[in-house]
Parts: C-alpha cells; sequence; structure tokens
C-alpha cells in the first residue's frame, strides 16, 4: 500500500471517530496552546512581574558611593562617569544625586527641615515611589534649571496639612520654588521626607551640593545586577585613579534571591500543570486507541488474512496516533497564537517573532512524539493479533 493511501485512510479513520477522541484532543490542545503562551510571553512576563516585585526591594538598583572614611578620599564623581555608565548595555537607568539632609522649608505660617535632593529625570525609574499629583522632574526642567519642586509624603503632611501644594510657592532656604508634584504609592523613608528639585538647580544654586556623591544605577533585569555591577565598577575605578579603593557600589544579592525564587516557584508551577495536562493527553489517546483497537479486531483479523503484513498494522495505527494528536497540536497551536495577539497589549509585554516561531515548531514536534509514544503499545498489539483469534472476536 502506497503511503499517501495509507495516509488518507488513517485521516478517514481519525475524522469517522473524532467524537471518540474530542476529550483528548482537546487536553493536548489546551496543553500546546499553553505552552506557546509560557514560552512566548514567559521572558517579558517574568521582567514585568520582577519589577512589580522589586516595589517591595528594588532589587536591581544599585548605588554608587565614597567610602568616606579616615582611608580614603570622599570623592567627587561627574557626568563624564554617568555619560560612560549609560553606555552600558542592558542598563536601565543611571540617576546622579546631589542632596542635604536638612534644610530650612516653609510655606504661609509652617516651617520644618526636612531634606533636599536635586535629581536628573532617570532617578524616578530607579525608585518604587509614584506619581500621586502633578508631575515629574523632566528633561525640560534640568535643562532650563527650573524653580520647581515635587514633595514627598511627609513634606506634604507638616508643611501644608490640608492645602492643596500642587502650584503652591514654596520657601526653601531663600528661595521659591513652584510645587509640580507630589508622590505616593510605596516610598522609602528617606525619600518621604525629602524635597526634590532638578539636579542642575540644586548644583546652581545651593552651596554644598555642587559634587555628585552618588549615582543610582537600575538594570533592566535582575540576571544582569553582577555582570553590569562589575563593569560599572571598573569604568569609575578606571575614571579615578588613586581613589579606587574608595569606590563602590551597593547592591541587594539576597533581595535578588527572593525575588528569583518566587518567580521561579511561579514558573515551575506553571510548567508542571502543563505538563500533566499533556500527558493525560498522552495516555488518553493511549486509552482510546486500545479501545479502538478491541472495537475493530475483526477488522484487524480481516485484513491480516487478506495478507497485510505486521508492519503495516502497526504502521497504520500508529499513524492514527500520531494524526490525533497533530489534529491537537494544531488546534492548541492556533489558541496559543490567538491567545498571545490578545493578551499582549493589556498585559504590556513585547512579543520576539522568532521565540514565537521556535515555540510553535517546538510544540507541533512534542505532540508528534506524544503520538508516537501513547500510540507505540495499542499499535504493536494490533499488529501482534492471531488473525484467526481476531475474526471469531465478538
Amino acid at each position: 500500500m502506497k503511503i499517501d493511501d495509507l495516509l488518507v485512510m488513517c485521516w478517514r479513520s481519525v475524522l469517522r471517530n473524532r467524537r471518540r477522541y474530542k476529550a483528548v484532543v482537546i487536553g493536548i490542545a489546551l496543553g500546546t496552546a499553553g505552552f506557546i503562551i509560557v514560552q512566548t510571553m514567559g521572558d517579558s512576563v517574568e521582567k514585568k512581574m520582577g519589577e512589580h516585585l522589586e516595589l517591595l526591594g528594588e532589587a536591581t538598583v544599585m548605588k554608587a558611593v565614597w567610602r568616606n572614611d579616615d582611608n580614603f578620599h570622599p570623592g567627587e564623581y561627574s557626568m563624564g562617569d554617568v555619560k560612560k555608565l549609560r553606555a552600558i548595555p542592558n542598563m536601565m537607568a543611571v540617576a546622579p544625586v546631589v542632596s542635604v539632609p536638612a534644610i530650612d522649608a516653609f510655606f504661609q505660617d509652617n516651617e520644618w527641615n526636612p531634606g533636599l535632593i536635586g535629581v536628573d529625570q532617570e532617578f524616578w525609574l530607579t525608585q518604587s515611589s509614584q506619581l500621586k499629583q502633578g508631575r515629574l522632574i523632566g528633561a525640560t526642567d534640568i535643562v532650563g534649571r527650573k524653580k520647581v519642586c515635587v514633595l514627598g509624603e511627609d513634606v506634604v503632611k507638616y508643611l501644608f496639612g490640608k492645602e492643596i501644594p500642587v502650584g503652591q510657592s514654596l520657601g526653601i532656604g531663600s528661595l521659591k520654588f513652584e510645587v509640580i508634584g507630589l508622590l505616593g504609592g510605596i516610598q522609602q523613608n528617606d525619600i518621604q521626607r525629602y524635597i526634590v528639585i532638578p539636579l542642575t538647580t540644586a548644583q546652581n544654586l545651593f552651596s554644598g551640593l555642587e559634587k555628585i556623591r552618588e549615582i543610582y544605577i537600575r538594570v533592566n533585569n535582575w540576571n544582569d545586577v553582577e555582570p553590569i555591577r562589575e563593569a560599572a565598577l571598573r569604568i569609575l575605578r578606571n575614571n579615578h585613579k588613586g581613589y579606587e579603593q574608595g569606590i563602590d557600589i551597593t547592591y541587594y544579592p539576597k533581595r535578588i534571591q527572593k525575588v528569583k525564587s518566587t518567580v521561579y516557584l511561579v514558573k515551575l508551577f506553571v510548567y508542571a500543570a502543563l505538563g500533566i495536562t499533556i500527558l493525560l493527553g498522552g495516555l488518553g489517546i493511549m486509552a482510546v486507541m486500545l479501545s479502538a483497537i478491541q472495537d475493530r479486531t475483526r477488522e484487524i483479523g480481516l485484513r491480516k488474512a487478506l495478507g497485510a503484513k505486521e508492519d503495516l498494522i502497526l504502521l497504520q495505527f500508529l499513524l492514527e496516533a500520531v494524526l490525533i494528536s497533530l489534529m491537537a497540536g494544531f488546534i492548541g497551536v492556533i489558541i496559543g497564537v490567538l491567545s498571545v495577539t490578545i493578551f499582549k497589549g493589556p498585559l504590556g509585554v513585547q512579543i520576539s517573532g522568532l521565540t514565537l516561531s521556535v515555540s510553535i515548531v517546538s510544540g507541533i514536534l512534542f505532540t508528534a512524539f506524544l503520538g508516537i509514544a501513547s500510540g507505540l503499545y495499542p499499535s504493536l498489539k494490533a499488529s501482534r493479533m492471531d488473525s484467526v483469534t481476531a475474526m471469531r472476536f465478538e
């Protein structure tokens, strides 16, 4: 028998018994669709999960500092350092910072001594604080050296009370600044009690804020923290010859490990669920194929009596099992691709065409292997039947 005739015969047999295979096809299709979704969107979703989990600890944020003790010069970073750090691959943000722990501030009759911090537009990418009202300091504020400020929650509480701060004029030292934004959400304790102004304004108008003592660094992914920290240290130490031992970049490896553990547990659970679903589909194919062989025992006996060889019987039932699995796989591919297309927008993730193609091919190949593995035993059983006994089967 020609292979094309055999394929047509097997396909017609599968279609004729499609109701019997319905539950199996659904199980394998859903497993395949889940595999494609997880593989395609996994990296982007993992990154998103990491960003949200970092609100608990900012795991990918580091800080370049000077060791200010008796042995090391306190040092000063420059915008040249910042520019070189920003050129490192997979760097999300590099934010130079100048600050003083306390400064006189007043609004109407209220006075308080909050901290003052000068930043540029990339500073906000290194913080878990969110904008509650108004706007944040941007690039135009930096270039224009504008007298504007953003306030932490404690500053608003102690200086403004029930007043609406945005748009008001706040006294800082002997100068007046316009309040353009308020911070909310999860805030570090220090940012709550700080007034934030443009870096260039701070360096130009306030004594003691000319020198950049700290640089906040944030990378794209927690896996990049260690290599980027090493690269950043090399750049800074090379730029400050003679003070290499005074430069350090602080980071939090324990926080990274906790975030990794949480994400990996979620991924392990998802893959385990998908694996069980597909495995049950394979066992389902085996069960329905064994049932089909029992129902077609006399057909098998008649074919063997007419001269069909064991290899042909085995190949027929094995092809049927593979066709069932592949049919489920193609349905799963369609569901998976549609799901990825629908959910990538709401989830805000980027999809790689190469990753999607690889996951589709992998899913199809796996379902073909599943069909072979689950259909091999029933096919062997069918091919080894005795023709006389099979024809007498009722």
